[in-house]
């Protein structure tokens, strides 16, 4: 595995393309590279898709707790408040107005 990782941080950049290509991957290098890091390319994309799933879990759970809050008659723009979101955006997912 060690020897793997070796490989791939210093790849030429026509490599990493076909990778890219061939992978739809989203790894990140500049246009004049000539070597790509394609180890540090796939911790940066992992990254990003962890703050995604973050960002994604949030927004659950905000929705779920205007549900639930609503559910207990709270007004829309105290649950928009306690959520952290504006009032129109918890009136769409409440499917109100």
């Amino acid at each position: 595995m060690a020897a793997n990782e070796e490989r791939f941080q210093a790849l030429e950049r026509r490599a990493a393309d076909v990778i890219e290509t061939i992978t739809n991957s989203g790894i990140k290098y500049g246009e004049k590279d000539e070597v790509v890091n394609v180890c540090q390319a796939i911790r940066e994309i992992r990254m990003e898709e962890r703050k995604i799933g973050e960002q994604d879990g949030e927004l659950k759970k905000a929705r779920e707790t205007a549900g639930k809050l609503y559910e207990m008659g709270l007004d829309t723009e105290k649950i928009a408040q306690a959520v952290g979101y504006a009032v129109d955006t918890v009136k769409g997912w409440l499917g109100i107005e």
